[in-house]
């Protein structure tokens, strides 16, 4: 007969472990004891058997054989354990063999953004660091990002990171539709940059931003159908438009209190959900964020065709089950900047940190450039009207 045992979790590994001097591999195998994780078969308890270990520079991989039948997801919620027996940090992955990586040092709990991040011509922003580099998002290989947490914790931050670094990277390139629905507050101040088109600071701002968007996307496919484009990556087309969502919870038909300002939400989340849904091979990326993962913040459209996650610390597992499709955000140290960057794995990360000193520091060092490029702007609206009021529409036609 065999049977899977894993005692529940609650109970610390750490625990269980006899006192003295012992081996970060004695005590894995030792949590693996204690919690039972293994399988018993005719009175025998097999348990994952280490094949070898391997010690890098900063941090030491065991790697375990399983028994048939211990499922890899166990590992998820047994990290916490071995993290706390070992008083270390680690993390796993799984490819026929369960890793454990057992890092030396701490991931620092703040660095600071450095012109050593900038990877000029490319699409590539820094996520992070992590205990093996620092982590780039290609928007050309991923084109949106879904960012999310509670306030305070570093959503705002890493965004103006990506602007900082995408105007550097390609002064000439690059164009940005903000929606800072945070009255404004923390992205108005940068709307004087000839790469930043429009800022809007409200759902009604918002409806017109992205009535032009949409409009100017369909004007974008049947360019690309009459050239036989598929996929931008594939002309000679150089130019990429971000649209960045500060607190998308606001563009919430259920949040909103007028009946006025609920059509103009709907508006706005249908629009953000065309640009996710077929936007990407057109040269346009979204990046989503809200401090109120919620289905209601988060519409159906925009997430399922956002494949790359940040999530900073959650206020609950259904928070980080929004944003990551699974649990693990609630359980981050209360350390802003700290995230899991989620692409094909989670991956643990703190965030370069930036501040509006140093990003007009850095911009004013490269002023010509940055101006320059856009000598010829011309406003993404001519005809925008300049109140905004519950009874007006996006557009004449919307």
């Amino acid at each position: 007969m065999i049977e899977w045992f894993v005692l529940p979790l609650a109970i610390a590994g750490a625990a269980f472990i006899p006192k003295g001097k012992m081996s970060d591999k004695r005590k894995i195998e030792q949590i693996f004891i204690n919690l039972k994780i293994g399988i018993e078969k005719e009175e025998n308890m097999k348990y994952p058997k280490l094949i070898r270990s391997v010690t890098n520079e900063t941090y030491t991989t065991y790697l375990y054989s399983l028994p048939l039948g211990i499922p890899s997801e166990t590992f998820e919620s047994l990290m916490p354990a071995i993290k706390d027996g070992l008083n270390k940090e680690v993390d796993f992955e799984f490819d026929g063999l369960l890793k454990i990586h057992v890092y030396d040092k701490r991931l620092p709990t703040k660095w600071n953004y450095n012109y050593e991040l900038l990877r000029p011509g490319t699409w590539e922003v820094p996520i992070g660091q992590n205990h093996q580099g620092v982590l780039y998002h290609d928007f050309e290989k991923y084109c949106h990002l879904l960012n999310g947490g509670v306030t305070r914790f570093g959503k705002t931050v890493f965004m103006k990171g990506v602007l900082n670094t995408l105007i550097l990277n390609n002064p000439a390139d690059v164009e940005f539709f903000i929606l800072d629905l945070k009255a404004g507050l923390e992205f108005y101040k940068y709307k004087a940059l000839p790469q930043v088109k429009e800022v809007a600071c409200d759902v009604y701002e918002s409806a017109e931003v992205l009535a032009f968007l949409t409009e100017q996307l369909k004007q974008r496919e049947v360019m690309f159908r009459e050239k036989g484009y598929s996929n931008i990556i594939d002309t000679p087309i150089k130019k990429r438009t971000f649209i960045i969502v500060d607190e998308g919870a606001e563009l919430s038909p259920s949040i909103v209190k007028t009946k006025e300002a609920k059509k103009f939400a709907e508006f706005c989340q249908a629009a953000l959900s065309e640009i996710a849904r077929i936007g990407g091979g057109l040269g346009y990326r979204l990046i989503y964020a809200t401090q109120y993962p919620t289905k209601e913040a988060v519409p159906m459209q925009v997430k399922m065709n956002i494949v790359a996650r940040l999530s900073f610390i959650c206020a609950s597992q259904v928070a980080s089950r929004v944003l990551l499709d699974e649990t693990g955000a609630e359980d981050l140290p209360s350390i802003p900047g700290r995230a899991i960057y989620l692409i094909e794995k989670k991956r643990t990360v703190q965030v370069p940190y930036i501040d509006d000193k140093m990003m007009f520091k850095m911009m004013e060092e490269r002023e010509d450039e940055i101006l320059n490029s856009g000598k010829d702007r011309k406003p993404a609206n001519n005809n925008r009207s300049t109140g905004h009021g519950e009874n007006q529409t996006p557009t004449a036609n919307s």
